[in-house]
């Protein structure tokens, strides 16, 4: 009887191909679904190459998959993957790469796992030269127009003379597109980027036993991430808004315009957090936490640039302890996040039901102390007033001038209120809160979009 061996595989670099500067809309799109059929596809053509069964896929989730082999294929496997890892560093100029690592199925899985793990990491470490870079220079991306041509198509294919193509309705072998295309960039005047991802993924796996609970846990995430995600952007709040930019093992990204993706995060995390529950109930003491970014996209940004802005932001909130949301710059915890939409309310009430210059934003914005990561949001002439709220009087005078005499102690109330709400003393000096900070930011987005 033939040794099995387990094969593990992981794909990088996708990020230095998303964040590159000036990457246009359909451009980015069509990358984000290459790298998504690349973690798809690869295994599975190794294995009808190979003439082995689909069976021996383990699990193929967010650029890593895992394979079960007979010794006897794994010359075979070694040689497809070199392939592979050649054509992928040429294609992206050496920004993209493919690694990979293989043990018997000897002794129990943590001690497996971990062979795997250090096999992928010493192969990682190895210095190799881009071969792109070797062959003449940088060249463009060949697929940036992939997106366009898979819309129409029902399958995939691939064949051996392009390991890193992707044909529609044409190859040696076909398979079912397996992840919907993206139809087109948003087109709202205001719209962003909304990244998550469920923390403590990770731990989960390496916690795993046996392999089959890595495998069962494997595809559980990747299941719920890209079945209910694709099942919420459907409904008809969301349809033909949300624009999924890429469904990983743990973590995903869309595009939308600015007012779906608040709802999209609520509705996210509520279901995340009834998948994890269950799993909770299996493993004692398991996290349920999930960590967000939104960022919004600012006048002229590419989807390239507002993506990498959104990477920079989800790491923020994972370095601060998960299982929170970044908005406007800004990490709130979920509890403050309602918070900071009460305190919108106050502000568009005071502009609505008082009659208050849509001004009366921008003189809250001199309020900060240190508008640091909040370039877009504080205007120059703010900054040249240097205004803090110490003397916060002279914007409620100018603000009850325009108040009728009947609503002078309405107007009172709600100011008072709005103020408390907005400030926190801090050594010795009064500033806006981080909840205030957002409120503020969305109130003004809110109020140049009507």
């Amino acid at each position: 009887m033939s040794l099995q061996v387990f094969l593990q595989a992981k794909f990088f670099g996708i990020n230095a191909l998303l964040t590159e500067e000036g990457l246009g809309g359909e451009a980015f799109l069509s990358r984000c679904h290459w790298f998504s059929l690349l973690g798809e596809m690869a295994p599975r053509a190794l294995l009808a190459e190979l003439g082995l069964s689909p069976l021996l896929l383990g699990a193929a989730t967010g650029g890593r998959f895992l394979l079960v082999l007979p010794e006897a294929s794994i010359p075979a496997a070694e040689a497809f993957l070199s392939t592979l890892a050649e054509r992928v560093s040429t294609v992206t100029n050496g920004r993209a790469g493919l690694i990979w690592a293989t043990t018997e199925n000897l002794g129990a899985w943590p001690d497996i796992r971990k062979r795997l793990e250090i096999g992928l990491r010493q192969r990682r470490d190895t210095p190799r030269l881009p071969l792109g870079l070797l062959a003449g220079g940088a060249t463009p991306f060949p697929y940036d127009t992939l997106a366009a041509s898979l819309r129409p198509a029902a399958n995939v294919g691939w064949s051996p003379e392009d390991p890193t193509a992707f044909l529609p309705d044409a190859g040696t072998h076909q398979w079912p597109l397996p992840i919907a295309v993206s139809p087109t960039v948003p087109p709202a005047r205001r719209w962003g980027v909304l990244t998550a991802d469920l923390d403590n993924v990770g731990p989960r796996l390496q916690a795993a036993t046996t392999a089959e609970e890595y495998l069962q846990l494997s595809m559980t995430f990747k299941n719920f991430v890209a079945g209910e995600l694709a099942r919420v952007a459907a409904t008809p709040e969301f349809a033909s808004r949300v624009t999924v930019l890429y469904s990983g093992g743990d973590d995903f990204a869309v595009a939308a315009p600015w007012d779906a993706l608040l709802d999209l995060a609520r509705e996210m995390r509520r279901v995340a957090g009834l998948m994890l529950r269950q799993l909770d109930e299996q493993r004692e003491g398991a996290s349920r936490s999930v960590s967000m970014a939104i960022v919004h996209a600012r006048r002229g940004e590419s989807l390239a640039d507002v993506y990498s802005r959104s990477l920079e932001a989800l790491e923020a909130v994972k370095a601060s302890g998960k299982n929170a949301i970044s908005l406007f710059g800004r990490t709130l915890d979920w509890a403050q996040l309602k918070e900071a939409v009460e305190i919108k309310g106050q502000m568009r009430k005071l502009l609505s039901r008082f009659h208050a210059s849509p001004e009366f934003l921008d003189e809250l914005e001199g309020f900060y102390l240190d508008p640091a990561g909040g370039a877009d949001l504080t205007s120059a002439r703010a900054r040249r007033r240097g205004r803090t709220l110490d003397k916060p009087w002279r914007l409620h005078r100018r603000l009850r001038r325009a108040v009728d005499v009947r609503e002078s102690d309405a107007f009172d109330k709600q100011w008072d209120t709005l103020l408390s709400q907005l400030t926190a003393e801090a050594a010795g000096r009064r500033q806006l809160r981080p909840t205030g900070y957002v409120a503020l930011a969305w109130a003004r987005l809110e109020a140049t979009s009507s």
